[in-house]
């Protein structure tokens, strides 16, 4: 259930307000009272309550001050303005800070339950925008780390045959992003490693080679980008298909 604060220097409103009012009935928890606003700016800060109800005229520091500093640092209080007659000026400028429920006093039960309620309206709405943005946003990424999984892919697919090919190259040559931002987005997309699909490739391309030529297996090794290595050529090779190079050709 959302917490509401209560702030005003007259003792007397701010009883008759939290004594009189019943808070459960407005879908809401009494978080508290503040007898000025110095206090209820740490009461904010400590108890984070979703809804404030402020008198907008106080010594030392106003309604409008208060808000103003709850701004800085938590943009995602709902305030209740309590005015009296001849505060419109005060109201307007509270309007400009956000503010867009105000209760004139003397104000009864079934006025501040209609103000709380709009507050809630207010919560909840930014709340559904708040997800909006937070899914599009989401998607924005999805797309953006597919398009240069995509890119990757199909520069593999080319140059898989180029020996000093990594993903450090990858990720700072070829799409300017974070070597290890790269790799988790490329096994999240792929399932696969960067490693793994490199050798997957080269090993698939080698297959190839080995089956339709008479190209010897030292030969292959160098040309699907093992260079001088023959031997790391085999390890891999046999990771993937259970034979040596050797064995796969005679089979």
């Amino acid at each position: 259930m959302k917490q509401i604060l209560l702030v005003d220097d007259e003792r007397v409103v701010l009883e008759s307000i939290s004594k009189t009012v019943n808070w459960h009935a407005c879908g809401v928890t009494l978080a508290g009272v503040c007898k000025n606003a110095f206090e209820a700016l740490g009461a904010i800060k400590q108890q984070q309550p979703d809804i404030v109800i402020t008198d907008i005229k106080m010594p030392v520091m106003d309604g409008l001050e208060l808000i103003h500093k709850v701004r800085e640092f938590d943009s995602h209080v709902e305030f209740i303005i309590l005015s009296g007659y001849g505060e419109f000026e005060l109201a307007k400028k509270a309007m400009k800070e956000g503010v867009r429920h105000f209760l004139l006093k003397p104000c009864s039960e079934e006025e501040i339950r209609e103000a709380v309620a709009g507050a809630l309206k207010e919560l909840s709405m930014r709340n559904s925008r708040a997800e909006s943005n937070k899914t599009e946003r989401d998607e924005l990424l999805e797309d953006q780390f597919r398009d240069f999984t995509d890119i990757i892919l199909d520069y593999v697919q080319i140059h898989f045959a180029d020996d000093e090919l990594n993903l450090k190259w990858i990720a700072k040559e070829l799409v300017f992003l974070n070597e290890d931002y790269v790799s988790r987005c490329f096994l999240r997309r792929t399932g696969l490693k960067f490693t793994s699909y490199l050798n997957q490739t080269r090993v698939m391309e080698a297959r190839r080679l080995l089956d339709n030529s008479s190209v010897s297996c030292e030969a292959v090794a160098s040309i699907v980008g093992y260079g001088n290595n023959p031997k790391y050529f085999a390890k891999v090779f046999k990771k993937y298909t259970g034979y040596t190079p050797k064995e796969y050709k005679n089979s």
